[in-house]
């Protein structure tokens, strides 16, 4: 896919429970565990995914609400 955006994810350790995880160098959650930080990190990547689908599919969003009934 030319042009894909590619999310850089970066997990952390800042003290004995505290984890960061930032997303093309933006902190986005501070974890108790790196177990969150990675899930965190999956949900967000999948997300992020899920809206560039959307966006390269305008017929898909508007489809749906045609007027037909």
């Amino acid at each position: 896919m030319p042009g894909a955006e590619m999310t850089e994810y970066v997990i952390k350790e800042v003290g004995r429970h505290q984890w960061l995880v930032f997303a093309d160098r933006k902190s986005i959650a501070l974890c108790v565990d790196q177990n969150e930080a990675i899930k965190l990190m999956t949900e967000h990547s999948a997300a992020r995914s899920r809206l560039r689908n959307s966006a390269d599919e305008p017929t898909a969003a508007t489809g749906a609400d045609s007027g037909q009934s």
